[in-house]
């Protein structure tokens, strides 16, 4: 694996193309022993962003379904509230499906993940223009909810709007590392929060190796 060597950079205030011109999928090191890099996502060909939220609304949905049943158990209209229910649902993937194409077009096919990653734990962050898109799709997304008068989406969309361009994960906290080698990908797992690190195919190694030496709590799996 080739690690450039760097004078300390502030990767947090990346633009996209400061990113493209410093070096998209190399393995940085800083002066202070961080290690840095820029992830280029492409993700109309790697899904697994599009399939974790399709799991997320399925087990959404199922909890829906099976509280209905409960609720209902025993009433005539019960099919027809579940033949509602299903229609819902396949709208729901259908605007889905459309905002994931919308956002990668937004993003130019290209999504910039930025990872720093030390000793203590390891930091993502998107590069500086795509985290004010994202911003600017949540709020658009809170006042179309306020529009509608659904309380959850305003606060949900709210919150994406107003949330920093970073998220940090102590190895000390970590519950869970899950690889997944074919999709380039480590879910690094603490209490409330799911990172996905992307890491370029050469370097996933390391990093691998890197991340679960240091999460000496957490529960280590791949495939």
């Amino acid at each position: 694996m080739n690690i450039k060597n760097i004078e300390s950079l502030d990767f947090g205030s990346l633009t996209s193309e400061e990113a493209g011109e410093l070096g998209l999928n190399v393995v940085f090191l800083e002066e202070d022993g961080t290690y840095d890099w820029i992830y280029c996502l492409k993700m109309l060909q790697n899904l697994s962003l599009l399939k974790f939220v399709m799991k997320i609304i399925a087990v959404i949905y199922a909890v829906i379904t099976i509280t209905m049943l409960v609720l209902t158990k025993g009433a005539d209209d019960i099919l027809w509230l579940l033949g509602i229910l299903g229609l819902v649902f396949v709208a729901v993937i259908g605007i889905v499906l459309f905002s994931f194409w919308l956002v990668d077009k937004m993003y130019k096919g290209s999504y910039m993940l930025i990872y720093e990653m030390n000793d203590a734990g390891l930091t993502f962050s998107q590069t500086t223009d795509q985290a004010q898109i994202t911003r600017t799709i949540a709020a658009a997304s809170a006042a179309v909810n306020a529009a509608g008068g659904n309380v959850g989406g305003v606060i949900a969309g709210t919150g994406l709007a107003i949330r920093p361009n970073a998220y940090h994960a102590d190895f000390s906290k970590v519950r869970s590392v899950k690889g997944r080698r074919k999709e380039n990908l480590i879910w690094v797992n603490t209490f409330l929060q799911y990172l996905m690190v992307y890491v370029p195919d050469e370097a996933y190694d390391f990093v691998w190796t890197y991340i679960t030496e240091r999460c000496v709590n957490a529960k280590i799996s791949s495939r």
